[in-house]
C-alpha cells in the first residue's frame, strides 16, 4: 500500500505542474494577436461607417438635382414665351422667371385659370416658387440656385448640401424650351410631296 501512495504522490505532483496555467510569454503572444484583430475590426467599422454616410449623402443630392430637374423641366417645357433670368450675382442669375398660359399645371399644384407667371428662387436653404400668392417652399437642403439662359437654352446649377468636393460648382442641368422650338417648326405632310 505504501507503494501505492508513493506512486499516487508522484501523479499528483506531475498533475499539479501541467495545469499549472499558461506562462507570460503565451498570454503576451495572445493579448497581441487580440488586439490586432480588434484593430482590423474597428477599422473596417470605420471605413464602413464613411462609405455609409457618402452614400447617405451623394443619395440626398441625387434627390435634390432628380426634384429640381424635375420641376423646372415641366415649368420651362410648358412655356410658350422665353423665361427670363434676374438678379445677376457673378455671372449667374439667382431669379428664374417663367410666363405660363392659363390652365396649365403650375407650381404650387394649382392650375390658374389666367396667365401667371412662376418666379423661382433660393430662400434659407429652400426653393422656392411664387405664382402671386406668397411663395412657396418646394424643397429643402440646396445651398446654391442659379441660372443662365442661352437662347432656348436655359441652364440651371443647383448645388445640394453636403454635396462631394469633387462637384464643388455644383450640378449642371440643360433644359430647352421645346415648346418654342415646336411652335416654330414648319411641317410638311409628306404625303404632298
Amino acid at each position: 500500500m505504501c507503494m501505492f501512495l508513493r506512486q499516487m504522490k508522484v501523479n499528483v505532483s506531475l498533475i499539479n505542474q501541467r495545469v499549472s496555467g499558461y506562462t507570460l510569454i503565451e498570454l503576451l503572444v495572445a493579448m497581441a494577436a487580440g488586439l490586432f484583430l480588434l484593430s482590423g475590426v474597428a477599422m473596417s467599422y470605420t471605413a464602413i461607417k464613411s462609405t455609409v454616410v457618402a452614400s447617405k449623402e451623394l443619395s440626398h443630392a441625387q434627390e435634390v438635382v432628380r426634384y429640381t430637374s424635375q420641376a423646372l423641366t415641366r415649368s420651362i417645357k410648358q412655356t410658350n414665351q422665353f423665361p427670363e433670368v434676374s438678379n445677376k450675382v457673378a455671372n449667374r442669375f439667382t431669379t428664374l422667371t417663367v410666363h405660363q398660359d392659363a390652365g396649365l399645371l403650375a407650381c404650387d399644384g394649382s392650375i390658374p385659370n389666367a396667365a401667371y407667371s412662376e418666379i423661382y428662387t433660393l430662400a434659407s436653404g429652400y426653393i422656392t416658387c411664387d405664382i402671386g400668392n406668397g411663395p412657396v417652399q418646394l424643397l429643402r437642403g440646396v445651398q446654391s440656385l442659379t441660372f443662365v439662359r442661352s437662347g432656348i437654352l436655359t441652364s440651371i446649377f443647383v448645388t445640394p448640401e453636403n454635396l462631394p468636393s469633387q462637384f464643388e460648382d455644383g450640378i449642371q442641368i440643360d433644359i430647352a424650351a421645346s415648346r418654342l422650338v415646336l411652335e416654330k417648326a414648319i411641317w410638311r405632310n409628306p404625303t404632298q410631296d
